[in-house]
């Protein structure tokens, strides 16, 4: 029996291709720091809206992902994070006034916040692929 063993991690069957796959992750990184800088440059930790922001650019990529993809129910769950998506921006613009003319404005935004919520707590651990 051997005391030092190497890792199978880094055996030379496995060390191009771990290195090609440290390289893809370094550039995966990269390109996700470069897309997220406009998102969280207005980020401010004491109000909510920035945080919707987020929650919906982080929704509508997750949509395209799942309507790209091919396992089972891909569809519902696209459709499901695009809804979120865009009741999250309805909240976050709060444009409720202009678009309904003062009728019942409360309750629309409370339904939206509401129905909003309600989707990712039922589904939120559906979304991954």
């Amino acid at each position: 029996m051997r005391i030092f063993q190497v890792p199978y991690r880094w055996m030379p069957r496995t060390f191009f291709p771990n290195i090609i796959s440290c390289v893809r992750d370094v550039f995966r990184g990269v390109r996700n720091v470069i897309r997220w800088i406009p998102v969280i440059w207005d980020d401010c930790d004491w109000d909510w809206a920035p945080l919707a922001r987020i929650m919906e650019y982080k929704l509508r990529r997750m949509s395209k992902v799942f309507a790209n993809g091919d396992l089972v129910g891909c569809g519902k769950e696209a459709k499901r994070t695009l809804i979120c998506a865009v009741l999250l921006k309805r909240l976050h613009e709060d444009k409720y006034w202009e678009t309904h003319g003062g009728r019942d404005t409360e309750r629309l935004e409370q339904y939206d916040q509401e129905y909003c919520f309600k989707l990712m707590g039922k589904y939120f651990r559906q979304w991954w692929d």
